[in-house]
Formats: C-alpha cells, structure tokens, sequence
C-alpha cells in the first residue's frame, strides 16, 4: 500500500501542475467568451431598439394613406384599414419585446419611463388618425391631419434616447464592431429622416394647397440632414462592405431607389409652386414605401454582419475553451491509464491475491479476480486453486450428506403405500400426547377420517384390493386438502386432517368435500367390479374446551366414534362452547354437533 500511495501522490502533483497551466490559459478564453456572449447580447438589443423605431417609422405609411381616402370607397378603405392594423400589431410587437428586454436591464429605472412616453405619443397619434379617417375628406382640415402627423413623429422621435443609449452601450461593448454599428444607426436615421420628409407632404398632396413657408424650411432641414448622412454613409463604406455581395446589391438599390428616384421625386414636388403636384398623396406614399423599406433591410444586413462576427468570434473562444478541457481530459485520463497499469502490474496481483486467501480461510470457495501473469504469480494462483478443490470437495460431501439426511426424513415422515404424511410427521407437530400437555397455536383443527367396513373388505378380496382402496382413498384426500393444511395416514384405515386458520363452519365443509369425493365414485380394482367405499368424520377445532393437542385429538375422535355410531358415511363435529341444537340445520350433509 505504501507503493500505491506513492505513485497516486505522484500522479496527483503531474496532475495539479497540468490543470494549473491549463486553467491559466482556460479563464483567458472563458473570459473571450463571456465576453462574447455580452457583445452578443449588446448588439441583439441594439438591433431591436432599431426595429423597434423602423416600426413606428413604417406603421406612417399606411395610416398616412388612410389620410387620404374617403371611407365611402369602401374596397380601397376596408384594404388599407387592414394594413393600418398589421402596421400597428408589428409595432405593439417590437416595442414588446424592447420592453421586456429592458426591463432585464440594470438601466430599467431610467430606460421605462422614455418607452412608456414613446408608447404614450403613439397612442394620441393613433387616436387622431383614427377620427379623422372616419371623416369625409371634406371635413379634415389640413391642421388636424398634420397634427396627427406631428404626434406619431414624436412618438418615433422619443425612442432616439433609446436608441443612442444602446448603440454607445454595443460600441463600448464590441469596439470592433463601431463602423458596423455606425452604418445601421446612418440607415436607421435615413429611413426615419425620409419617412418625415414624405409626411410633410402628405398634407399638401391630398388637400392639396401650397406648401406653406415653415413646412419649406422642415423639409430643407430634413433634406439637409440627409444629404450629410448619405455622406457619412459614403465615407464609411469600407473594402468590406463592397466584397459583401448581399450588401453591395442593396447599396445599389438603396442608390438607385431612395437617393435617386425618392429624393429626385420630392425635390421636384417641393419646388413645384401652386398646387399642380401631378401625384396624390397615396400614390406618392405608395412609391417611396419600397425605397424606405430597403434602407431598412440594408440596416438589417449591416446589424446581422455584426452579430455574426461576434457570434464567430464567441464560437472560436468556445472551441479553444473545448480543447484545453480535452487536453486536460486526455492528460488525466494518461495518468490513470499510467497508474491502472502499475497497480495492475505490480500490486494488484498480490493484494488480490491476499484478498483470496484470506476468502478461503473464512469459507468462502468464490474465485476472486485475478491478476498477473508471472510465473511466480501462476504458481501462487495453482496452490490457491487446490486449496479450494479440497474446500469444494469437503463441501460437496456435507451436501450429500445434508440430502441423504433430508430423503431419509422424508421417508421417515411418508407413508409408503399412501404418499401422505404418516403418524410420526402428526406426533412430531403434536408432541408426544402420553407426556406434558402441549398448547393449541390459534386457529388448529382436526379431521380424522375412518373407511366404513374396511375389514370385511380386506376379508372378502384380500389385503392387495385392500391397498388398492386406501391409496385411492388417499389420493382423494390429497387432491383435496391445500397448504397450510396437512393430510395424513393415522393408522391402518384411519386418516387425518390437520387444517389452520379454518372456522368451524369451513372445516366442516372441507369434510363434506372429502366425504362426497370418497363416496362419490366407486373403486375399481383387479377381479371386483366396482367397490363402493364410504368413511365416517369427526371435526374438532380448538376452542375454549379445546385447549391442548390431547383435547383436540380426544375431541375429534369421540365426534368419530358417534358418526360411526349413528350408521357411518357421514361427519359429526365436536360441541364448542357456544354450540346449541339450531346450529345443526347450518352444518352441511349429514353433519352432527355433538
């Protein structure tokens, strides 16, 4: 055992050094990792704060339609009616679900408060676009249709705070991911500044009316500001972005769409004076839609790029952080390989050995396993074998004489000619009756049977039909009588039934049972025709009067002698302390109480 402590210390220390280097190097990639999994988080979250506003952003388009149809056209009405719902519903989804996620947030104290007025605002705004497009055209007047306008443009404007807090919150978080981050916001800004700029002449388009000084100077503003986005957009766009396919199309697109045709369209309509706009305020809606909607999904892909290079990225730190678990697996499962062999090798073969010897000093003849194939230890496995072939035989010898003691006991307690128990296994159970009395256990009783006329039997046919009839006899009361209960041969042609448990009421019946089974079929045997055979019964079950082995058997042997005495064939049960002359007519056949 000292050896085997040595070596597993040893093992022990190589295997402290091993996982001290390796966790080293293991927490250093955890660390990536958890990293990762924070920039992962950050950036989700800023994509859905831009969803979120791109949301409130598109649900203008179509309520900015239904501005402008009367609800008398009802397929045209009914139509964007159900796109004003699906815009609200994919609104009240977004914002949702950024309302569960910063809720999850440490900042939630500060961060609630601004969706809860964003949500506010939007609410107001549905509301007034709600009772207008009830009205006929007629009866909106252009300063109830901007102003419903207004509010559901505050209610986009209220989420910037949102925005800007987690677009800083994922650069500070994913550093290298700035300029990806940078280009959605440029995109989100974009769509959000083109949608204004298409609301602000939504009023002028449907009513239509001139576009009056201070709506000029808004949508000279707003066209400014994007003018500086599209250079800021321009200025980043990096050798990335253009090796990026998906990208680069809808860059393209956004080109050709927004900046080319959108833009073109607006500044066209803006310096057209009077009212000769040559285009309604739905279709006008309807064209730009498509190009607003593709900055969105170049934002999308922008925002995606980004989380799957940190997703990459967590993924990389996830597989070294796999590897030096494996390593360190691989090393310790060396040193356990190292260890197994030199017990195998050098210990173990003796300590099992040891093992067996001292099984075999204490009686027990197993095999134990083994090990070790030196001749020294094949030398000491042979001695041990033979010492355990005398073990065997020594035992073998004790069984036998443990079976031959059994089948002797056995033919000491069956009768030969009958096979049931014989008087000597019912003196063994009863005591010996000329001694001390011996006490009922609970629940005793006792049916001792007599064939009628067996002697002239015997006389008239000889003692070989006379066998006949008491093994057929036997065999009935065999068939009949079930564990716990016993049968046995008395003596001669008397039978005995030792039952347990029975009430006297059963008793009685399972007498009748074996009375009608002897009685019933008559005897074959050699040179007779038929014997018919009856026998008489007498029941006892241990009672208050009943208390003793002797009792018991006196008791069921005087109930015999008077069934014998009333004409045979027929069972009468000893008397029990509560017995009285009405319990006759409750004891089957031909029962007596005596």
């Amino acid at each position: 055992m000292q050896l085997q402590a040595q070596l597993k210390v040893g093992a022990a220390l190589l295997l402290a050094v091993a996982a001290g280097i390796s966790a080293y190097v293991f927490v250093g990639y955890a660390q990536g990792y958890r990293q990762g999994a924070r920039n992962l988080q950050a950036l989700t979250s800023y994509d859905q704060v831009l969803k979120a506003g791109n949301a409130i952003s598109a649900e203008r388009a179509p309520s900015n339609i239904l501005l402008t149809l009367d609800p008398r056209a009802a397929q045209a009405y009914a139509s964007t009616r159900a796109d004003v719902a699906d815009a609200r519903q994919h609104t009240d989804a977004a914002l949702d679900q950024l309302d569960r996620l910063i809720r999850a947030r440490p900042e939630a104290d500060s961060e609630t408060p601004v969706l809860a007025r964003a949500r506010e605002s939007l609410v107001k705004a549905r509301a007034d676009y709600d009772a207008l497009a009830r009205n006929a055209p007629s009866e909106r007047s252009p300063q109830d249709l901007q102003t419903a306008i207004d509010i559901l443009i505050v209610a986009r404007k209220q989420l910037d705070p949102l925005i800007a807090d987690f677009y800083r919150e994922a650069v500070e978080l994913a550093p290298d991911q700035a300029g990806t981050m940078q280009m959605a916001r440029i995109l989100s800004d974009l769509r959000e500044y083109g949608g204004r700029l298409g609301s602000m002449l939504v009023v002028p388009l449907s009513t239509p009316e001139p576009i009056d000084p201070a709506r000029r100077v808004i949508i000279a503003t707003l066209r400014g500001r994007i003018d500086e986005l599209r250079a800021l957009m321009l200025a980043r766009t990096g050798p990335d972005d253009q090796h990026d396919d998906a990208i680069e199309r809808m860059r393209t697109q956004v080109e050709r769409g927004f900046f080319g045709r959108t833009l073109a369209l607006v500044d066209t309509l803006t310096t057209r004076s009077g009212t000769d706009y040559g285009i309604r305020a739905a279709a006008f809606t309807s064209q730009a839609l498509p190009d607003l909607v593709a900055l969105e999904k170049l934002e999308d892909l922008f925002v995606q790029r980004a989380i799957a290079h940190v997703t990459a990225t967590q993924r990389h730190e996830r597989v070294h952080m796999l590897l030096i678990g494996a390593f360190l697996l691989a090393f310790f499962l060396f040193l356990l390989a190292m260890l197994r062999a030199a017990e195998s090798l050098v210990i173990r073969p003796l300590l099992l050995a040891k093992n067996e010897i001292v099984a075999l000093a204490n009686g027990d003849l197993r095999r134990a396993p083994r090990a070790g194939n030196s001749e020294e230890a094949r030398a000491l496995h042979d001695a041990i074998d033979t010492l355990r072939q005398q073990h065997l035989r020594s035992m073998q010898l004790a069984i036998e004489r443990d079976e031959l003691s059994k089948a002797l006991r056995r033919q000491a307690h069956t009768d030969a000619l009958t096979g049931l128990l014989n008087r000597h296994a019912l003196e063994e159970i009863t005591g010996d009756l000329s001694a001390e009395p011996v006490r009922l256990s609970k629940g005793r009783g006792l049916i001792l049977i007599d064939v009628d006329y067996f002697k002239p039997i015997n006389d008239e046919h000889g003692h070989i039909v006379g066998d006949l009839v008491l093994r057929e006899v036997g065999g009935r009361i065999r068939q009949l009588v079930k564990e716990p209960h016993m049968a046995f041969r008395y003596g001669g042609e008397e039978f005995a039934v030792l039952t347990n448990g029975l009430s006297m009421k059963d008793l009685c019946l399972l007498a009748e049972d074996i009375r009608r089974a002897i009685s019933s079929d008559n005897i074959a045997a050699p040179g007779v025709s038929t014997l018919i055979v009856t026998a008489s019964f007498g029941v006892a079950k241990g009672n208050l009067a009943v208390l003793t082995w002797l009792d018991l058997l006196n008791a069921a042997d005087a109930a015999l002698y008077q069934a014998k005495a009333q004409g045979r064939n027929q069972l009468v049960a000893a008397p029990t302390p509560t017995d009285d002359m009405q319990k006759d007519r409750h004891m089957p056949g031909n029962v007596q109480a005596r």
